[in-house]
């Protein structure tokens, strides 16, 4: 054709590739989307995600008072309730709508039920916590699935999975720290929790009960800060069943300098510390992480 003005391509502006992925049978395209009552929209019981932190729930609903549902949400049909709807992707954009007072929102329907898409989706948002990823992983373990193929399926390296899996062993005292925010959600900060709990528990709950809020980037000080805590408590336990004329020598670390530690029995709770150059110091007990020890007769 010659006449290239006759032709009339202001459609391609409102084109999106990412429409032709999403439609398949059973399927509306997204840009095709309808608003259905809210009241009308259920959530899935079996979302792999189980929690949501209420402060981003509250952000959420701010910025749809102000700009509205921009993306919609997906859901099929409640086969249960002819009528209703359940949400495949978006419950925490439903939340939210609910929270900001609207009453209808936009949805497109996608009848296939994939709960690796709602979790790939939640998880590559960081959406979805890690011990909720756990349980996710748990349930398709359960089903058949190998963790390779969940990888391959969550977009995930293996490892990541087989960090992710052993999170299901989180004590309740680990687990009331993530609700509580004082323990990060990220994947590696859990597990190297859940590991050290297997050997010390006392340790982790030391970690996970103290001041620290603790994240990936000081989670093994804080577990060696613990650990040395707690073969000081063993040592002063022993002492304090050990009747000797003797002096306890020990090798202690303060302030990253290594150093001799020589008290009486029975003595205070301040020790002189003998450093390598020659230093003489006075710390108090709980301040010293223990090295090593050994016992010295006098004379």
């Amino acid at each position: 054709m010659s006449d290239r003005s006759a032709l009339d391509l202001s459609a391609l502006a409102q084109f999106r590739p990412s429409d032709l992925l999403a439609a398949g049978e059973g399927v509306s395209a997204p840009a095709s989307a309808v608003h259905v009552e809210l009241d009308l929209i259920d959530f899935d019981p079996a979302q792999p995600r189980r929690s949501f932190r209420e402060e981003s729930i509250d952000e959420l609903s701010a910025s749809i008072r102000l700009h509205g549902v921009l993306e919609p949400v997906s859901v099929r049909s409640n086969a249960d309730a002819p009528g209703r709807y359940i949400v495949n992707r978006g419950e925490r954009r439903i939340r939210a709508a609910r929270r900001a007072g609207l009453k209808t929102v936009p949805v497109f329907i996608d009848e296939r039920i994939d709960p690796f898409a709602q979790a790939a989706e939640n998880l590559h948002r960081e959406d979805m916590s890690a011990l909720d990823l756990a349980q996710f992983i748990a349930a398709r373990e359960r089903e058949g699935i190998t963790r390779a193929e969940i990888a391959r399926r969550l977009a995930k390296p293996r490892s990541f999975i087989t960090e992710a899996a052993a999170l299901t062993g989180a004590s309740e005292d680990l687990r009331q720290a993530v609700r509580e925010g004082r323990v990060g959600e990220d994947v590696r900060t859990l597990y190297r929790l859940v590991s050290a709990g297997r050997e010390s528990p006392e340790v982790v709950r030391v970690v996970v009960q103290g001041p620290d809020v603790v994240s990936r980037a000081n989670v093994d000080a804080l577990l060696a800060r613990a650990q040395g805590a707690e073969a000081w408590q063993g040592h002063s336990m022993r002492s304090a069943q050990t009747v000797s004329g003797g002096r306890t020598v020990l090798v202690v670390e303060h302030e990253g300098r290594r150093g001799s530690l020589r008290i009486k029995a029975r003595d205070g709770d301040v020790g002189e510390v003998r450093f390598g150059d020659g230093s003489r110091r006075a710390v108090p007990l709980a301040a010293l992480r223990l090295v090593c020890w050994a016992t010295e007769e006098t004379i």
